[in-house]
């Protein structure tokens, strides 16, 4: 996994210095003083744990003194995420995250600074974090850790999607389904159960943390169903309950009348555009 850090380049022994900022001689800032306290402590490489478990890397770190070397950054080097202050010499913070959550809008934002007022402006580009100075090194850790998280299951998600797998727990492995053998996925109490072609297995992840990992062949029919469309023979409406039948496979799945609803007008659309174009 490859990440970036966006704040400040120039000058690294000072940068890094408790209390120094590149603002103004009688400013204090201690941002990057912590980044480089974390890199130091294991190697050069800054090692986030989660439950006390190796997780990930941050691999590299740029920095840019202004507005405008932290835009070329963002335009050269695609960052996953961005450690900013908002009050640089040149362009406000907002604005370099503006640039780069438009080039790239999963990019993580979290702003490092000694003004609340900026916090509703900041909104606009949805940051993950607004910290202000002086910093709480236990939250900007934490901060740290999570996005960083975030962004490696972003990576493998995205890459297992490509290829067609949905990873599942299993005892104390990982078992990789093809999502193309999966006919529909299901909640019941605390645990979810994957029907696919060959068996039906069991896990404990929530139906959300399994739908960002599945394609475009998947739809969330009802808060405790998620069906491959490709798999479903009939909808039928009995009274109050709307049953999911699948090709050859007996097991039913159950959509929720909301869902069922608006299936049933966007049908009824498509069915009515052939005579539209006939006038």
């Amino acid at each position: 996994m490859k990440q970036w850090i966006v704040y400040k380049r120039r000058d690294f022994k000072k940068i890094y210095e408790a209390g120094y900022s590149t603002k103004h001689k009688d400013t204090r800032g201690f941002g990057l003083y912590i980044v480089k306290k974390i890199m130091d402590k294991y190697n050069g490489t800054i090692q986030l744990n989660s439950d006390e478990k190796l997780t990930s890397f941050i691999e590299e770190i740029y920095t840019a003194r202004t507005g405008k070397e932290a835009e070329d950054i963002i335009r050269e080097e695609s960052p996953q995420i961005l450690l900013l202050d908002i009050e640089l010499p040149d362009i406000n913070g907002i604005n370099v995250a503006k640039t780069a959550v438009s080039l790239n809008p999963d990019v993580f934002v979290v702003f490092i600074t000694g003004y609340s007022s900026y916090a509703t402006e900041s909104f606009e580009v949805h940051p993950y974090d607004y910290i202000l100075k002086p910093i709480d090194f236990e939250r900007f850790h934490e901060t740290l850790n999570f996005v960083t998280i975030k962004c490696e299951n972003n990576i493998l998600n995205r890459k297992l999607k490509a290829i067609g797998k949905l990873p599942v727990k299993s005892g104390n492995g990982i078992l990789f389904l093809n999502l193309k053998d999966i006919i529909f996925i299901e909640r019941l109490g605390e645990k979810t159960k994957i029907h696919t072609r060959k068996k039906a297995y069991e896990c404990t992840d929530h139906l959300k943390n399994l739908e960002a990992s599945l394609n475009g062949n998947f739809y969330r029919v009802h808060k405790s169903y998620i069906v491959n469309m490709e798999m479903v023979e009939k909808i039928e409406n009995l009274r109050d309950t709307y049953e999911i039948s699948f090709y050859d496979y007996n097991e039913k799945a159950y959509m929720s009348k909301g869902r069922y609803q608006f299936l049933k007008e966007k049908f009824q659309i498509r069915l009515l555009q052939p005579q539209q174009f006939g006038n």
